[in-house]
């Protein structure tokens, strides 16, 4: 690369100008907090347990699929027969009788027998008879999750009458995530000896389907096929359940009914069905919609999602990474090239649409991060908005350097806050003012002995000394006319002892003028000051405005300026009766001043100036 090409690549990259400089400073520090926050949310993702509560607000009730029918142990079955436990299991065989005889394709018995009954011949006989019945096995303790899925130390079974009379044996294992709640269920658990079970849920299905689960069903990667339907999977081969509701949103029979046979065989002809704990508190997790829920309810839901295909999908960590950084990188680009206001609303827009969009995503059957993102986008507009007010504070004082290198840092400061109020327009208000003009004695014979840089360079060392020493006392330097210098006092502020101020600067230039005396030409400064009323106020145009003063105590001070000697201040009788006890002066003669008809009393400053 060039030196040229390497400077353009840097003007590109920071900018011509100030501004453009801090545009794009802002725009990177933008970036980079949300690089960063993409960072820490692929490492940490410490918002994750919010976004799962995020997600499971985007469930909606909904009428489940009419091929589950949920047949509920209620509170007035318990009532009637006693605790669970102490039931006689003839009453379970003539429940699936029951079923199987009205037509029910498939019967899930979401009750674990694992203790041995007399009456255990005539239920395994009835499920023998069946040929329907899938009986649940339970996982003992808390499995460990392995890429290969859920394993458990061993399996509670039914007891082996129950196993030889020949029903489909499946894994009815509920696993909450870290804050209690059933989102998913495995599919496929296994025991440390390999021994496999499919879940209930799937095995229905496959039941449902005339199909006969057998072995451990393979999965192949993130997905499996399922009679035509593509089941994705999530971690530890689970299938994340699409809940549409509880009991209410499935048919549901209560168990005294279909022991009595008190239903229409239409109810469960050629479904599923499921029989389990309707009762109060039995059997109860918490899951996403329904709040409190039976584990049937749930397996319901976990096959009205196989059912009717109504998958859910999580977007990868790499889709919610590429999201943030592009969220963040349309904050970096429009909160600090727009107004505040406007870019906050563009941000809050662009927020707002993101939501919208994962609400539909959801319905769609596509889980974002709702979480994340927006987090992304908001740290990456109040980084932007931070630095675009830190820069806009820095630029405020680098205007007013500027300003003040042209007008007075006092003008400057007063124009700049009447700008931001908003009050900056012509006019002005009646002040009593100080004024000060100098200029040089012979200017244009001087001018004619010196080469143009020379007189310059003479210029600018007098009138940095005038101009340091009429600020350094309050003053405003107003205008240069030439080798002229106009300053005022007491305006746009108040200012005590302005007079004082203005004939102080004067003497103290005049001291240090002379301290410039030397071999070559010698530049004479004369001083004219007068104190009285002005219009003080912006004058010009719309388009151009000016802070300065106006009136006839102005005319005066130019007036004794043109008139007096050089190394002389004269002041005005005004001005001269608020020093006369600090600063000598000595009364002249009444001056006849062009444009004035009346002669004029001045008074002359005495040198050096009295402490």
């Amino acid at each position: 690369m060039t030196p040229s090409e390497g400077q353009a690549s840097m003007r590109w990259l920071f900018g011509d100008s100030r501004r453009q400089r801090r545009l794009r400073a802002a725009s990177l520090l933008a970036i980079s907090a949300g690089l960063v926050f993409a960072l820490l949310v692929m490492a940490f993702d410490p918002l994750h347990p919010v976004q799962r509560v995020i997600a499971d607000a985007q469930f909606r009730a909904e009428d489940g699929s009419p091929n589950v029918v949920l047949v509920g142990i209620d509170d007035a079955a318990l009532q009637k027969h006693g605790r669970l436990q102490e039931w006689s299991r003839s009453l379970h065989a003539r429940v699936i009788r029951n079923l199987n005889g009205a037509g029910a394709q498939v019967i899930i018995y979401d009750v674990l027998f694992a203790d041995p009954s007399q009456a255990d011949a005539d239920l395994a006989q009835a499920i023998s008879e069946s040929e329907k019945v899938i009986l649940p096995v339970a996982g003992d303790a808390a499995p460990s999750a392995q890429n290969s899925g859920y394993v458990f130390q061993s399996f509670t079974l039914p007891t082996k009458t129950l196993r030889e009379s020949g029903p489909t044996l499946a894994d009815a294992s509920l696993i909450s995530d870290g804050d209690g709640r059933v989102r998913s269920v495995p599919l496929s658990v296994s025991d440390v000896g390999g021994q496999t079970y499919t879940s209930v849920s799937l095995a229905a299905v496959y039941r449902q389907f005339g199909r006969q689960v057998s072995g451990k069903i393979a999965f192949s990667g993130d997905r499996f096929d399922l009679f035509g339907r593509t089941v994705p999977l999530g971690e530890h081969e689970t299938l994340r359940i699409n809940y549409v509701g509880g009991q209410d949103r499935f048919s549901t029979i209560a168990f005294d009914r279909v022991l009595e046979g008190n239903f229409e065989p239409t109810l469960v002809q050629n479904k599923i069905v499921i029989v389990g704990m309707l009762a109060t508190a039995a059997d109860v997790h918490s899951a996403p919609l329904l709040g409190s829920a039976h584990g049937m309810e749930i397996h319901a839901n976990a096959i009205d999602t196989l059912l009717r295909a109504r998958f859910l999908r999580t977007t990868s960590g790499t889709v919610t990474l590429a999201t943030v950084i592009l969220l963040a990188l349309l904050a970096a680009l429009i909160v600090p090239r727009w107004r505040p206001l406007f870019g906050l609303a563009t941000v809050v827009i662009l927020a707002g649409m993101y939501v919208i969009l994962g609400m539909f995503m959801f319905n769609q059957g596509r889980i974002i991060d709702f979480v994340n993102p927006p987090i992304g986008l908001a740290l990456a507009t109040v980084t932007a908005l931070s630095y675009a007010f830190i820069s806009e504070r820095g630029s405020q004082r680098e205007m007013q350097e500027l300003f003040g290198r042209y007008v007075s840092p006092q003008v400057a400061k007063e124009l700049l806050d009447r700008a931001d109020r908003g009050q900056l327009r012509l006019g002005g208000e009646l002040r009593e003012v100080t004024i000060l003009f100098a200029d040089i004695r012979g200017f244009t014979p001087l001018s004619a002995r010196m080469l143009p840089e020379e007189l310059v360079g003479l210029l600018n060392r007098h009138f940095d000394i005038v101009v340091s020493r009429i600020m350094q006392n309050g003053g405003i330097v107003n205008k240069f006319a030439g080798d002229a210098v106009m300053a005022f006092w007491n305006a746009p502020g108040d200012q005590a002892e302005h007079a004082l101020l203005a004939c102080r600067a004067s003497l103290e230039a005049q001291e240090a003028l002379d301290s410039l005396s030397g071999p070559g030409p010698i530049a004479r400064w004369g001083f004219g000051i007068n104190t009285g009323q002005v219009l003080a106020g912006n004058v010009g145009s719309g388009k151009r405005l000016e802070y300065t003063v106006i009136g006839d105590s102005v005319n005066l001070a130019a007036r004794l300026a043109g008139v007096a000697p050089g190394g002389e201040v004269w002041v005005g009788v005004d001005t001269f009766r608020l020093i006369k006890d600090s600063i000598d002066a000595e009364e002249l003669p009444a001056q006849q001043i062009k444009g004035i008809e009346a002669p004029v009393v001045a008074y002359r400053l005495k040198r050096p100036l009295s402490t």
